[in-house]
């Protein structure tokens, strides 16, 4: 199994028909599982500098049989902290994160055994009305890549060019470029109060659930949910803003302050929005819906 999403499987109810993302602007919603595969064969892109705030710090979750994509926020000795969709971890069953060796900048180092490492993770946050969860490893060494979260402050506007950043089907990691089309407000609970979501134009594919939104110049601006499909009208992606993520960080004592100790100096060179990418990561090889190491 690949992943379940039952945040897909029960938004259509949540949201029901009419103005559910305001304004008139669609007349029915519902939402899709996130599907397809990377296409065999393709030629890969070697690692960039600039992916260091983007490709570097993105991993795969996997909660039971349930699989997704997560994105390192922030890591200080003994603690890191991962984002990503909550329908990912919903599932019953051990959770845990896969870390390669590209997200230590070793991916050429054949040398170095043991990879990919699987750790064990607790959900340190979730709200489940923004579809996010924050996820903690403890016990481990300071990781050296960490995506930078954008200011919620900053307006995206419409048409801006984002990057998604995932693990599709989780055979790949892979980046495609595409733009945001909407923000919309939508009360996924009906009373539990409404939040921001972005709809980009293109969809995402299977297992880049919970994955990063980047803007050009590196900073992280959504969390990938799931496929949105407007009736009679194209499959659009839909991701969580980071207004949600930062509404996350505050809802438990201490992650903020980890969040802040763990954030890079020095700005990162942004990466590429203007091609898709597959990179160039020997450990990883294609067997089914599953990753291993060679």
């Amino acid at each position: 199994m690949i992943e379940t999403n039952p945040f897909s499987a029960n938004l259509s109810r949540k949201l029901g028909l009419g103005n559910a993302f305001g304004g008139g602007w669609v007349r029915s919603v519902f939402l899709l599982l996130v599907l397809g595969s990377a296409r065999a064969g393709e030629p890969l892109d070697v690692p960039l500098p600039g992916d260091d705030a983007t490709y570097r710090p993105t991993v795969v979750v996997r909660k039971g049989s349930a699989l997704g994509t997560g994105t390192i926020i922030a890591s200080v000795e003994g603690e890191t902290l991962i984002l990503t969709a909550s329908h990912v971890v919903e599932e019953s069953g051990p959770l845990h994160v896969e870390l390669f060796r590209y997200n230590f900048g070793l991916e050429h180092a054949r040398s170095v055994k043991g990879f990919p490492r699987k750790v064990g993770a607790s959900i340190a946050a979730r709200d489940r009305n923004t579809d996010l969860a924050i996820l903690r490893v403890g016990g481990q060494l300071k990781l050296p890549y960490v995506a930078r979260i954008a200011m919620s402050s900053r307006p995206i506007a419409v048409g801006s060019a984002v990057t998604s950043i995932g693990f599709d089907r989780g055979e790949r990691l892979i980046g495609f470029p595409t733009r945001v089309k909407k923000v919309e407000r939508i009360d996924m609970d009906r009373g539990g109060g409404d939040r921001s979501f972005l709809i980009t134009e293109n969809p995402p594919e299977v297992g880049r659930s919970g994955g990063g939104l980047f803007l050009p110049d590196g900073t992280l601006v959504g969390v990938c949910l799931a496929k949105a499909q407007l009736k009679l009208g194209p499959v659009l992606g839909m991701y969580s803003t980071v207004a949600n993520v930062e509404r996350l960080l505050k809802s438990q004592q201490g992650l903020g302050s980890v969040v802040a100790r763990s954030h890079p100096v020095v700005s990162a060179p942004p990466s590429p929005s203007t091609i898709p990418r597959k990179l160039d990561i020997p450990e990883i090889n294609r067997t089914g819906d599953r990753i291993r190491a060679n």
